[in-house]
């Protein structure tokens, strides 16, 4: 999956866990999760099979972290449980930032206590070929799209502010 439904996604557990010490890992392994889901990638898109990302694949890369980077930063601005979705969109994306951006990624897959846990995350993923791209596409819409309703719905979503004066029947 794109790094942006990872990092959605960890967000939507930060702020319904509410406690770094158990939303952290719980982020982390969503992503395991959220790969195991029929998806399409960028190296499905624009990578060569058995070699190293492409100079488009990796940009693509860059763009969608920063996509994601801007959508959890304004899904949580006003947010009471802001630094916990923060730290939550980090941990939903770690593993794929420690196994592919340099110089860690080469030195994580190498490492005998890091290569085991790149084994497993690879053998897990469920990815598409292009031709199947809206199945691809469309299951990772619908996770963003349920991270973006946990992130921004129900009372918690309201300033403290906002939360006192429907208390005292002003709004």
């Amino acid at each position: 999956m794109i790094a942006t439904p990872h990092m959605a996604a960890g967000a939507a557990i930060g702020r319904a866990l509410r406690r770094p010490w158990l939303a952290y890992p719980a982020a982390f392994a969503s992503h395991f999760l959220l790969d195991i889901v029929p998806h399409i990638d960028w190296h499905g898109l624009f990578g060569i099979d058995h070699a190293g990302p492409t100079r488009l694949e990796a940009l693509a890369g860059i763009g969608d972290f920063l996509v994601g980077a801007l959508v959890v930063g304004l899904i949580s601005r006003r947010q009471p449980m802001r630094r916990v979705m923060l730290g939550g969109a980090l941990f939903g994306v770690l593993m794929d930032l420690v196994e592919y951006v340099p110089p860690v990624g080469p030195w994580f897959r190498h490492w005998a206590g890091g290569a085991w846990l790149s084994r497993f995350h690879h053998g897990i993923q469920h990815n598409l070929p292009p031709t199947q791209w809206p199945l691809g596409a469309g299951t990772q819409v619908a996770a963003l799209a349920l991270a973006l309703a946990v992130c921004l719905g129900g009372r918690n979503s309201r300033s403290p502010a906002d939360r006192h004066a429907v208390s005292r029947g002003t709004t």
